[in-house]
């Protein structure tokens, strides 16, 4: 094979290899269950034995571990597989990807799901409005997208109260909560939920739109855990 057949071989190959990526949001075990202009929210569910598509990542993104996650291989494009521990639950990841795009495929070696509950910024202005502060509440992350918040609902700390000034989502971990705010919003935002909603089911979110208060009730005797996700 001469110098010319070579070229075109690798030239072949690369264009195969990039075509063969697909968009995150297009990915089979990455399911969009809510998208507007500014975020998307994805559930992530990579059954025992599966592997995922060669996708890519390009815009900033945040996941929290919804169980206690099984060993996973990860392979970034062009590198060979590298194994990865398992996700506790309630482990939070953010990812600057925008402006440095990665692709990878990810294998679930394990005997259990892997499930992750993720949003991807498509648009924001990285606000540099103040933290939340409130009763039971801790942020534990900050990014140029993201700011993530642990509320922890206990028999001494029942319930909170605050306003975030850019749009979060509060996703519940453990537990049982009502979550209350306005409705005013609800339609511009649907299906996702707005205003008043219980959630009692580990997985389960509501939206509160950019500046309404949001309250959170712990419900039943158990504590309860919520995970918040500002949109920045």
């Amino acid at each position: 094979m001469n110098a010319s057949s070579w070229t075109g071989f690798f030239l072949l190959a690369a264009a195969a290899a990039t075509s063969a990526q697909v968009p995150l949001s297009k990915e089979p075990r990455h399911h969009v269950v809510f998208e507007n202009p500014q975020f998307r929210v994805l559930n992530v569910d990579v059954p025992p034995g599966d592997t995922t598509l060669d996708h890519v990542h390009d815009h900033d993104l945040v996941t929290v571990a919804v169980t206690n996650g099984t060993e996973t291989r990860i392979q970034n494009s062009g590198q060979a597989w590298a194994n990865r521990p398992g996700r506790p639950l309630g482990d939070v990841v953010v990812n600057d990807y925008e402006g440095k795009p990665q692709s990878h495929r990810l294998d679930n070696v394990g005997k259990v799901a892997y499930q992750l509950f993720a949003v991807e910024r498509l648009t924001g202005t990285g606000t540099s409005s103040a933290p939340v502060k409130a009763e039971a509440t801790t942020m534990t992350k900050e990014s140029r997208a993201f700011r993530v918040y642990d509320v922890q609902l206990s028999r001494e700390r029942s319930q909170t109260s605050h306003t975030h000034a850019v749009p979060t989502i509060a996703l519940l971990l453990d537990g049982k909560v009502m979550s209350e705010g306005p409705d005013t919003h609800a339609k511009a935002n649907a299906p996702a939920a707005v205003g008043l909603k219980q959630l009692d089911r580990p997985g389960q979110w509501v939206l509160v739109p950019a500046g309404d208060t949001h309250h959170l009730v712990r419900l039943a005797s158990n504590d309860a855990r919520v995970i918040e996700i500002e949109v920045r």
